[in-house]
């Protein structure tokens, strides 16, 4: 079907109220719902006015021509001046262009002066302009004089610095006091996240990378970044961006996360990906490290470093992490070393502050040394160093690669300290291309909680670890040995002697919200030997203030005085000082005499906690010696 539109009156025409032609009547032209005249037009190029009020002619004609988008009022009256008739806001609504022009203002105070008629700020319309000056921040528009009104994105939010660029068209629509702007130059990045030029920002502790009108971004200076802003689109939430030096990009939980949970040292070239979130908060999606050098948690070492005459562990600054945050980590170490002279040796260990919440951390070590198999075996690398005596010389490198594992509760570092094995003038060398590869598996822990168990005997010092909220610390003291045996075998006269007590238990539940780093002090017991008590264990207030627990051991079971009097059973250790729970342990039993048997008593059973348990007290001596208690143990527990 073929479209048509109505002819419009080519000549106007008017009649008197007895419909006769208004010959000399009058049609006066005004400014619609006012009294001001304004002119209307002989012909379609709008160059000659006609009169005000206009004279028709015999027909009661004239040639009315109106300038499009305006507001009109006729009023027509017959030749003796009579009104026949007014009408009010008569508007052609014609869409000549959207172009407003260059403007004329300043920065972040754009002035239009818009060749189309634009009389009023209404919802929907759209302009196309040219600004002359890029902005620096929050901006307006003014067109035609008719009022400021803020420039605004799409969601709202007021414009970052650059979103207006010099010299390029940009695109803004009008809507509930507001001009939103759609677009600039050739893509409509605020609207879908299309890239174009890269635009210079330098870096700020808030570095704004919604002031990226083409989101992409080139981020240059040393100022340390702790935050993207809060400018960005979520309509267009994506980034790109590059660093041009040197600076820290520190991980935020709840506004910058970065990928390994860890804070960032850049080097020039470094690029990346960054999304936004919403209310400050970012992701960086994809971080990639440049060529240039040793970045994140890929360490190598760019050159050969030797160390002569010295035994003192000593940290090698290529081979150490950036900062970890709390999570669970793989890491693999490959080492390439050797001596001028093989007594030299090698010696290295892990160093750092990162604290591992397991305790003791095996390592497998598969390698070759002197050119044969030296693995797969364990090895405990943070208890002591790793030494290689003797070691290949000269291009001959020994290799070896050690696989493991960190589950990190504190935030900090991990590395590679090393040194001769036998101090010497010969140098022994850590060869280039050795490296440390250290990989996030999860964020915090998979259970949500951190135990730290000590089992050795000593004074200590206990941290807090960070992002924790409930300690559950659990004691115990260490369970007394048996007792001794009287007669001899051969005589048949055996006595048994009396099982050790076990120790006691206490147990302490305490909030720990936001005091990572505070300290306890602690002392863990021992298990008694043969014959032997245990002793006591106990947990005291360091930084962090916390009931004072002490868990004495179990008694050792007495020895037998004769082949019929049996030794007693030792008693059981006490708990004092437990906010939740103070349980004593258990006696050990008496053994019996040399008409029951002759058999040795049993220890005092341990007290079960909650993440684990004490140690049964020693057996008394029979036919062979008792026993030894078991040992003392103390462990916190941190959940979230």
């Amino acid at each position: 079907m073929t479209t048509t539109t109505l002819a419009p009156y080519l000549t106007q025409q008017f009649f008197t109220n007895n419909g006769t032609f208004n010959a000399g009547g009058t049609l006066a032209t005004f400014e619609g719902g006012t009294n001001t005249p304004i002119a209307t037009y002989t012909d379609f190029t709008g160059t000659v006015s006609n009169l005000n009020p206009i004279l028709l002619n015999a027909r009661g004609e004239c040639a009315v021509w109106l300038l499009p988008n305006t507001s009109y009022k006729f009023v027509l009256a017959d030749s003796a001046g009579n009104t026949i008739w007014t009408r009010d806001n008569v508007t052609v609504a014609q869409l000549l262009t959207l172009f407003g022009g260059i403007d004329v203002g300043s920065a972040n105070q754009y002035l239009l002066n818009f060749a189309t008629p634009f009389t009023s700020y209404t919802n929907g319309e759209v302009i196309y302009w040219i600004p002359s000056n890029s902005n620096t921040g929050p901006s307006t528009l003014n067109v035609n004089g008719l009022g400021v009104i803020p420039i605004t994105n799409i969601n709202g939010t007021a414009l970052g610095a650059n979103q207006i660029v010099a010299g390029q068209t940009t695109e803004v629509m009008y809507f509930n006091g507001a001009f939103q702007l759609i677009s600039i130059g050739s893509f409509t990045g605020s609207t879908i996240g299309t890239f174009g030029q890269e635009v210079p920002i330098p870096s700020a502790a808030t570095t704004d990378l919604g002031t990226a009108p083409a989101h992409v971004v080139l981020i240059t200076g040393t100022t340390t970044i702790t935050s993207f802003g809060a400018s960005a689109s979520l309509a267009a939430p994506i980034y790109i961006g590059r660093f041009s030096g040197v600076l820290t990009l520190t991980f935020n939980a709840a506004t910058l996360l970065i990928p390994g949970n860890a804070s960032i040292v850049t080097t020039p070239g470094d690029s990346f990906i960054a999304q936004y979130l919403g209310s400050g908060s970012w992701r960086i999606a994809f971080y990639q490290f440049s060529a240039s050098g040793n970045s994140g948690n890929q360490k190598i070492k760019p050159a050969d470093t030797a160390l002569v005459s010295t035994s003192t562990l000593t940290p090698d600054p290529d081979l150490q992490s950036n900062t970890l945050a709390v999570g669970r980590y793989s890491y693999e170490l490959m080492l390439l070393f050797d001596s001028v002279a093989a007594g030299a040796g090698f010696k290295f260990q892990n160093d750092g502050t990162a604290i591992d919440s397991r305790g003791l951390s095996p390592v497998v070590e598969v390698g070759f040394i002197n050119g044969s198999a030296d693995g797969p075996k364990q090895s405990t690398f943070y208890a002591a160093p790793i030494s290689y005596s003797s070691v290949s010389t000269g291009a001959n490198s020994n290799q070896a690669i050690y696989k493991g594992s960190l589950l990190v509760s504190t935030p900090g570092t991990f590395g590679i300290e090393w040194a001769q094995a036998t101090s010497t003038a010969s140098a022994t060398t850590l060869r280039a291309g050795s490296y440390l590869v250290l990989s996030l598996l999860n964020t915090g822990t998979s259970s949500g909680t951190v135990t730290h168990v000590y089992q050795t005997a000593g004074t200590f010092v206990e941290t807090i670890p960070t992002g924790f909220n409930t300690l559950t610390c659990e004691v115990w003291g260490g369970a007394a040995g048996g007792g001794a045996s009287f007669g001899s075998l051969a005589g048949n006269t055996l006595s048994g002697g009396g099982g050790g007590g076990s120790a006691g238990y206490a147990r302490t539940v305490i909030s720990v919200t936001g005091l990572g780093g505070d300290t306890i002090n602690f002392t863990v017991g021992t298990g008694g030997a043969f014959a032997f008590p245990g002793t006591t264990s106990s947990v005291s207030s360091g930084t962090f203030t916390i009931p004072t627990i002490t868990c004495t051991g179990g008694v050792q079971g007495t020895a037998a005085t004769s082949s019929s009097v049996p030794g007693t059973g030792g008693a059981a250790g006490t708990a004092t000082g437990g906010a939740t729970v103070n349980t004593p342990g258990n006696a050990g039993s008496a053994g019996l005499p040399f008409s029951g048997g002759g058999f040795g008593g049993n220890g005092g059973s341990g007290i079960a906690g909650v993440n684990g348990g004490g140690g049964n007290g020693g057996r008394g001596s029979g036919v062979t010696a008792g026993t030894a208690g078991g040992a003392a143990i103390i462990i916190f527990t941190y959940s979230v």
